[in-house]
Formats: structure tokens, C-alpha cells, sequence
């Protein structure tokens, strides 16, 4: 007997010969709401990055400032010129104005104590900063 040979059936295809070319309508708006997604993810980080780096700058400046105007604290020529630094300024740098503030608090100093020196403390302030820049230093009789 011969061995019978069973026939797949394949199904049948109406529209002969067209192929599917392209894309349908979902794939599109699925790889439009996935790049919207992306240029909108991205949009968000520039910003963020953009202030955080305008932050850094500020304090960079306001840092100088301070380190400039406890400089000159040390740079006086005697221990009674040191009260003349004590003010509040305005100091423009970089397009922008910054409030300098230098308070003093002397310690000791009576003729009865046995220490005397001034501590100087500057405040940097800008309306754009979200924290204060503060630097200290002290300074003993001489």
C-alpha cells in the first residue's frame, strides 16, 4: 500500500498580491507619543540643569566676595584699622549685585583679660541665591 501523504491546507488570501507596506495609524501615534514623551523628558532636564548651574555660578561669585573681603581684614596694617571694614556693601560682579555684610565681635580686650582678638564673620547675599554664603575667620591682637 502506498503511504498516504496528508495536504495542508494553507488559509486563503483575498487580496492576492498586496503586501503591507508602512506603517497603520496606531504604530504612528505610538512613535509619536513615545517621542513626545522623550523631547519633553529632556526639555524638563535642560531647565533643571540650566538653573542648577546659574545656583553654582551665584555661590562661586558670593564665595569670592567673601574670601576677598576677609582678605582684606588680614591685610590691615594695624589691630584698631580692623573696625573701619566693618559695613554693609553692595558690590557688583558679574552683571549682578551682591550685599556684603562683615560684622565683628571682639573678645576679651579689657585690660584684665588675658585674650583679646576680633572674630569677622561676611555674609553674601544675592535675591537669585538659595542659601547665604558665610565666612569666618579670627584675628588675634598685634
Amino acid at each position: 500500500m502506498k503511504a498516504r501523504t496528508r495536504r495542508v491546507r494553507r488559509p486563503v488570501v483575498l487580496l492576492r498580491g498586496l503586501r503591507k507596506k508602512g506603517m497603520t495609524l496606531v504604530e504612528v501615534i505610538v512613535a509619536m507619543m513615545l517621542l513626545v514623551g522623550v523631547v519633553l523628558v529632556l526639555g524638563g532636564f535642560s531647565a533643571k540643569f540650566a538653573q542648577a548651574s546659574n545656583q553654582a555660578h551665584l555661590v562661586v561669585l558670593a564665595n569670592e566676595l567673601a574670601a576677598s573681603r576677609l582678605d582684606a581684614v588680614r591685610q590691615q596694617p594695624n589691630y584698631i584699622a580692623l573696625d573701619t571694614l566693618v559695613r554693609t556693601d553692595t558690590v557688583k560682579a558679574d552683571f549682578s549685585s551682591y550685599t556684603v555684610r562683615t560684622q565683628m565681635v571682639r573678645v576679651g580686650g579689657a585690660v584684665t583679660d588675658s585674650v583679646d582678638y576680633k572674630i569677622f564673620t561676611v555674609t553674601v547675599t544675592h535675591p537669585a541665591m538659595r542659601k547665604v554664603v558665610t565666612k569666618t575667620t579670627g584675628v588675634a591682637a598685634f
